[in-house]
């Protein structure tokens, strides 16, 4: 990418991105702290999940059944106060993106479900 010469920005825009870094180191510090919400269970869910597996494979993962990791998701979705898949995705973005490293503060995660996604998501 290539960067932008000294001033070349307006100062409103300037300080506007300034304001944005700052906001999303916030957003990752709340983000860790909604997710440290959640039980052990419930983070191998999650993580599963956001690397992409669908219910069922991740359900087969865990050796749990789908309806069981849909009662997980759900739970996961109230702790979490998101109202859809969206918003629990931006969550996890702003905790993963925030420097922070989820997993320092979050309950361990099965060995599987870590190797399984460690470098998808951190």
């Amino acid at each position: 990418m290539m960067s932008m010469p000294s001033g070349y920005l307006p100062a409103h825009v300037s300080a506007a991105l300034r304001t944005e870094a700052g906001t999303t180191s916030s957003r990752g510090v709340d983000a860790i702290t909604r997710l440290s919400q959640l039980s052990a269970r419930e983070v191998d869910v999650l993580v599963l999940l956001a690397a992409g597996r669908t219910s069922k494979v991740a359900a087969h993962e865990l050796g749990i059944s789908p309806k069981t990791l849909e009662v997980h998701r759900a739970r996961i979705m109230e702790k979490l106060s998101c109202s859809n898949p969206i918003e629990l995705g931006r969550l996890w973005e702003a905790a993963v993106w925030s420097g922070l490293r989820p997993r320092a503060v979050l309950p361990s995660a099965s060995a599987a479900v870590t190797a399984a996604s460690h470098t998808r998501l951190l």
